[in-house]
């Protein structure tokens, strides 16, 4: 038999690498579609889809942030629940914090444009579900006899 602790960290290894290639053929093909759409329109014709793809490597970070979180604090062997839970909020704050920051001086200092950024985040979020949904797919196909 294997490890559990091996099979836990080769499956989430899995859904990262998925949710990274789901989220840069979505987004990509995004960025694509807004790029055409920005030259056709004229002026700052790069600024629309780099805003895209900013908002879906945002997207990607804060979720490998969150796999990682989930990894140390959660898939760690001899693990508490109550020091586990303070681990994972303390990280949260943190991670949640960077991204503020990083969303507040974009926006602050109109460096992207904010409805670019939103799209890109919301694409990556569109990966995550397709993956759980592919991933939920394959299980259930495996527990059939």
């Amino acid at each position: 038999m294997s490890d559990p602790v091996d099979v836990r960290t080769q499956a989430v290894a899995a859904v990262l690498r998925g949710v990274g290639k789901k989220a840069g053929m979505i987004v990509s093909a995004a960025a694509a579609g807004v790029l055409l759409f920005a030259v056709l329109r004229g002026d700052r014709w790069w600024f629309l889809p780099l805003s895209v793809l900013a908002g879906g490597v945002l997207g990607l970070l804060n979720f490998r942030w969150l796999a990682l979180a989930v990894q140390r604090v959660y898939l760690r062997q001899g693990a508490r629940a109550g020091a586990s839970n303070l681990a994972a909020a303390i990280i949260s704050i943190l991670k949640l914090s960077v991204i503020f920051i990083i969303l507040f001086i974009v926006i602050k200092w109109q460096l992207l444009d904010v409805f670019g950024l939103v799209a890109g985040l919301s694409l990556c979020f569109l990966a995550i579900i397709w993956e759980g949904a592919v991933t939920m797919k394959n299980t259930l196909k495996n527990d059939q006899p």
